[in-house]
């Protein structure tokens, strides 16, 4: 989970080539537990490599690899529901970044029924639904001005 977390940080700070090594360390790592586990509750194994891929790959601005490596992903098999909200909610911001703005709200819908009170405490849920309010249009977003009222974002 270190070299998962180090990834990360090398990702926000847009060092691609070390976030790229942590990663292929941890998912070493991660082939030799063999499966996901929870041990000490860090919810490592092959499946959290790829939830840190996902995000790496946000953070360094490439939705398009971050949403192929989501595909590759079976939610239901993460472990850990806040890891399951996390990932829907990676999920929404991908789309946003890549301007598909119904299906950043299908997964934030998705995030909150996986985890409602973890959606619903997130600021990034937030931010990301006040830029769906100020879309131009709200097509395929039903629902979304009673989910921002959930979710506390600003109308």
């Amino acid at each position: 989970m270190l070299l998962c977390n180090a990834a990360y940080a090398a990702a926000q700070a847009g060092d691609r080539q070390r976030c790229a090594e942590l990663l292929d360390d941890a998912d070493a790592a991660a082939r030799l537990l063999g499966a996901d586990r929870n041990h000490h509750w860090t919810a490592f194994g092959p499946t959290n490599v790829t939830l840190h891929r996902i995000s790496a790959a946000f953070a360094l601005g490439d939705a398009g690899t971050a949403i192929a490596l989501a595909r590759t992903v079976n939610p239901a098999a993460i472990p850990v529901v806040e890891r399951q909200a996390r990932y829907w909610v990676d999920v929404a911001r991908s789309y946003q970044q890549w301007d598909k703005s119904a299906k950043c709200y299908q997964a934030l819908r998705i995030a909150e029924r996986v985890a409602p009170d973890e959606v619903r405490n997130r600021p990034v849920v937030r931010t990301l639904t006040a830029g769906l309010l100020s879309a131009p249009a709200h097509s395929g977003m039903r629902g979304l001005r009673e989910f921002a009222a959930r979710v506390g974002a600003p109308a």
